[in-house]
C-alpha cells in the first residue's frame, strides 16, 4: 500500500517534470496565433544577435526568447512598444492596438486621450515613408493650418531644420505616429511643435499659419532666409501695413471747407495685435480726382503708443479720399537712426600736387574726429573752428600739406550695403513703403454765406505753424501759412527783384530755381554761366538784378573729382558779403547731407547760424531764405540706404530746430511734394518749381 500510495503521489510530479522538457524542446508551441503579451508584460528586447525576420515568422532573440511576429505586432494596455533600435518601439503597424483597441486609424491616426504619443529615435532614419517628420517638442502639427489652440505657443522654426519632408505624418516622444493622413489634428491640450534645430526633419506647413487669440506668434530665427508675405518684414512683430488701420476720428454728418478732418491710425503688427509704442513713419494726403485734381497732406501727432492723429485742413469742396502710406516701420526707423548716428558711410579721397615731382598723390579724407585717430599723426588737418568745420586728410607721402587740388568720393572705401546692414535689416527696410487700407471717403461742402475764411498773415519770418501748408488745386499751390500771391509773370517777377543781388548757395534743387530765375528775368548770361558747381552769376543790367549760385562745399556724393577751387564754406561766403534791405541769401544744403552722419550736418549748420548772427548785427536788413528738402524715389536698395525720405525729413526738422528762432525765412516746401501730383524724383517737376517762386516772390515782395 505504501508503494501503490508513493507511486500515486509521484506521477503528477514526473508528469509536470516531462512537461517542462517538453517545452524546452518545442519552443515553436509559440507560434504568432498565440503570441501575446500579458498586460504589463515587458516587450523583449531586441538586440543586435537577433536575426532579420522572414516571411512573417517569428524568430528568437540572443537570449532564447521569441520576438513578436510582423503580422501579429500587437501591444496591449500599457505596454511600451518597442524600437528599432532595440529600446522603446517605433515601426508599428497601422492595425496594431492596446488593449485590442486600435491605436492607429488607417485614415485618421488618432491618438488617444492621455497617451504618450511616439517618439523617433534620432538614429532612425530620415525621410521615412507615410510622410512622417520629426519635430522639437515631439507633437504633432495640423497640417491643413497649422493652427494651435489657444495659449499654445507656435512654432519656432530654425534654419538648421531639415527640408523637404511630405505632409502627412510626424513623429512624436514617444514614438508612435498620432497625426492623421487626412487632417493632421492636434489633440484638446497638445502642445504644437516646435521646429527646434536640433532634429532632422522640418514639419512645412501647406497652408498659412493662422494664431488664435493670446497666441505667441511664431518667433523666426534671424539666419533664416527673410521672406514675408506681409510687407517682406522679416520681425513678426514690425508694424504692418496690411494689419495698420486707420479710421475717422472726429467724425460729423457735414464737413465744409476750412474744416478739420482727423484720421486716427492705430498700428498693427503681422498678427494683428496693436503697438504700443509710436516711432512709425506715415505719410497721409487727402485727394479729389473729379473735377477737380487736388491735393493736401497731413500733418501727424504720434502719441508714442502705436496710435497717430493725421490732421487735415479741408480746402476745397466735393469728395476727398484719404490715403495713408507706411513709409517706415517703428523698427526700420531704428534701424536708420542708428545707422545715421553711429556709422560713416561715405569716404572720400584728395589729391595733392607735389611741385618737385611732378606727381600727383591721393590719400583719404573725412569730415570726422573719430575716423581722424586711424591716420595716427600723418595728418593734415584743414579744419576751420571758426565755422564749425572739420576736414582731415591722411598725410601724402610726398607733396606737402597745402590745400589739396581735388576732392571726391572714394567709392572703393565707402560701405557697401551689406556692410551696413544685416539680412534682416534689408528686409525691414526693403517691406516698407506701403499704403494702409483705410477706404476712407467724405463729401465736403461750400461754407455757408456769410462765414468768411480767416484771413492769413503776411509772408515774413518767424510765422506760427500752420495747421496745413496748403494744397493743391489744379495745379497751383494755396499756401494756409501766408497770403501768396500766385502766378507771377515776368513782369511781376522783375518788379519784385528790380536792383536786388540774390546769392544762392546750395545743390542742384537750388541750381533748378537758378536756372528758372533766369529764363524769368530774361538775363544776359556772363562765360560761367554753364559751369555745374558755379560760382556763377546771371544779371539783368537794365533792372539791375545779379543772382549768383555756388555749388556747397564737400561732402558731395559721386565719384568724378570735383576741382577744389570753385568751392567756400556757405559760412565764409555769408560773413564776407556785404548785405542790406536789396540783398538776399538762399540756402539749399540737404540732398548731399542725408547720407552722411547727423553731426556732420548739424555741425555745419551751427557754423551757417553763427554767420547768420554776425552777418545781421551788422546788415539786419539781409534777408535769408533756407529752401527746405523734398521727397524723391529710390530706384535701387543702395540708394535707399543713402536717401531715404527719413533722412531728408530728419534735415528739415534739424534746420528748423537750428535756424528757426533768427530772422530767417524756412521756405518749407515738404508738404508740396508730399502731395504733389508728379513723380518723385530729388529734381521736382517744374509745375513744382515755379511755384517755389510764388512763395519766394512773395516773402520779397508781401502783399
Amino acid at each position: 500500500m505504501e508503494v501503490r500510495s508513493v507511486f500515486v503521489r509521484g506521477v503528477p510530479i514526473l508528469g509536470l517534470l516531462l512537461v517542462l522538457l517538453f517545452i524546452r524542446s518545442n519552443p515553436t508551441v509559440f507560434q504568432s496565433d498565440v503570441n501575446k503579451m500579458i498586460p504589463n508584460q515587458i516587450v523583449p528586447r531586441v538586440t543586435e544577435r537577433q536575426d532579420r525576420i522572414k516571411d512573417g515568422n517569428a524568430i528568437f532573440s540572443g537570449h532564447g526568447q521569441p520576438t513578436i511576429s510582423k503580422e501579429m505586432n500587437q501591444g496591449l494596455g500599457n505596454q511600451i512598444p518597442r524600437n528599432k533600435d532595440g529600446r522603446q518601439g517605433m515601426g508599428i503597424d497601422d492595425n496594431a492596438t492596446a488593449n485590442d483597441q486600435p491605436i492607429i486609424e488607417e485614415d485618421k491616426d488618432k491618438a488617444l486621450p492621455n497617451q504618450n504619443p511616439p517618439r523617433k529615435d534620432v538614429r532612425q532614419e530620415k525621410g521615412t515613408s507615410d510622410n512622417t517628420a520629426s519635430n522639437a517638442n515631439e507633437q504633432p502639427m495640423s497640417k491643413e493650418k497649422d493652427k494651435a489652440l489657444p495659449n499654445q505657443k507656435l512654432p519656432n522654426k530654425s534654419e538648421s531644420q531639415g527640408q523637404n519632408i511630405n505632409d502627412n505624418a510626424a513623429s512624436s516622444a514617444n514614438g508612435q505616429r498620432i497625426i492623421s493622413k487626412k487632417k493632421d489634428t492636434v489633440l484638446p491640450n497638445q502642445k504644437p511643435p516646435n521646429n527646434d534645430g536640433g532634429q532632422g526633419n522640418l514639419l512645412i506647413p501647406k497652408e498659412k499659419g493662422k494664431v488664435l487669440p493670446n497666441q505667441n506668434p511664431p518667433q523666426k530665427d534671424g539666419r533664416q532666409n527673410i521672406v514675408s508675405g506681409d510687407n517682406g518684414a522679416s520681425n513678426s512683430r514690425s508694424t504692418s501695413s496690411e494689419k495698420t488701420g486707420a479710421h475717422i476720428f472726429n467724425r460729423r454728418p457735414i464737413y465744409r471747407v476750412s474744416d478739420e478732418l482727423l484720421i486716427r491710425i492705430v498700428a498693427r503688427d503681422a498678427f494683428s495685435r496693436p503697438k504700443t509704442t509710436g516711432g512709425d513713419y506715415f505719410s497721409t494726403k487727402l485727394y479729389s480726382t473729379s473735377p477737380v485734381q487736388a491735393s493736401t497732406a497731413g500733418k501727424i501727432t504720434d502719441f508714442g503708443n502705436g496710435t497717430y492723429i493725421a490732421r487735415f485742413v479741408l480746402g476745397w469742396p466735393g469728395l476727398v479720399t484719404a490715403q495713408v502710406r507706411l513709409v517706415h516701420s517703428s523698427e526700420a526707423v531704428n534701424i536708420l537712426k542708428k545707422s545715421r548716428s553711429h556709422k560713416i558711410r561715405r569716404f572720400y579721397s584728395c589729391s595733392f600736387f607735389d611741385a618737385k615731382t611732378n606727381n600727383t598723390e591721393w590719400t583719404s579724407c573725412t569730415f570726422n574726429q573719430n575716423e581722424k585717430t586711424g591716420y595716427s599723426r600723418n595728418i593734415c588737418d584743414f579744419s576751420r573752428p571758426e565755422i564749425n568745420v572739420t576736414w582731415y586728410c591722411h598725410k601724402p607721402r610726398s607733396a606737402p600739406c597745402e590745400a589739396p587740388v581735388e576732392c571726391r568720393q572714394d567709392r572703393n572705401k565707402s560701405l557697401g550695403v551689406d556692410d551696413v546692414f544685416t539680412e534682416e535689416e534689408k528686409a525691414l527696410l526693403e517691406g516698407d513703403r506701403v499704403e494702409v487700407q483705410a477706404n476712407i471717403s467724405v463729401i465736403v461742402k461750400e461754407r455757408d454765406e456769410g462765414v468768411e475764411r480767416k484771413g492769413l498773415p503776411q509772408c515774413g519770418p518767424r510765422l506760427p505753424e500752420p495747421a496745413s501748408e496748403g494744397y493743391w488745386y489744379n495745379g497751383t499751390w494755396y499756401s494756409l501759412r501766408c497770403r501768396v500771391q500766385r502766378g507771377f509773370d515776368r513782369e511781376a517777377a522783375i518788379r519784385c527783384l528790380r536792383n536786388k543781388n540774390i546769392y544762392l548757395q546750395g545743390d542742384s534743387t537750388l541750381r533748378q530755381w537758378y536756372s528758372e530765375l533766369a529764363k524769368t528775368i530774361n538775363t544776359e548770361e556772363n562765360p560761367n554761366a554753364g559751369k555745374f558747381l558755379g560760382p556763377t552769376v546771371t544779371t539783368n543790367k537794365s533792372n539791375n538784378i545779379n543772382i549768383h549760385f555756388r555749388f556747397h562745399h564737400f561732402p558731395i556724393s559721386g565719384p568724378p573729382p570735383r576741382p577744389m577751387n570753385v568751392f567756400s564754406f556757405t559760412a565764409d561766403e555769408i560773413k564776407n558779403t556785404v548785405g542790406g534791405p536789396d540783398v538776399v541769401f538762399v540756402l539749399g544744403l540737404w540732398g548731399h547731407f542725408s547720407g552722411e552722419p547727423d553731426d556732420t550736418f548739424r555741425s555745419r549748420l551751427y557754423g551757417i547760424r553763427h554767420a547768420i548772427e554776425h552777418h545781421h548785427s551788422k546788415y539786419p536788413g539781409t534777408k535769408f531764405f533756407v529752401r527746405s528738402s523734398n521727397t524723391r524715389g529710390h530706384v535701387t536698395f543702395s540708394h535707399l540706404r543713402d536717401n531715404s525720405n527719413w533722412y531728408a525729413y530728419q534735415v528739415l526738422l534739424e534746420t528748423k530746430d537750428i535756424l528757426g528762432d533768427l530772422n530767417v525765412i524756412i521756405l518749407d516746401v515738404w508738404d508740396m511734394s508730399i502731395c504733389q501730383w508728379h513723380e518723385h524724383t530729388i529734381h521736382p517737376h517744374i509745375e513744382v518749381i515755379m511755384n517755389h517762386l510764388d512763395m519766394f516772390y512773395s516773402y520779397i515782395c508781401p502783399q
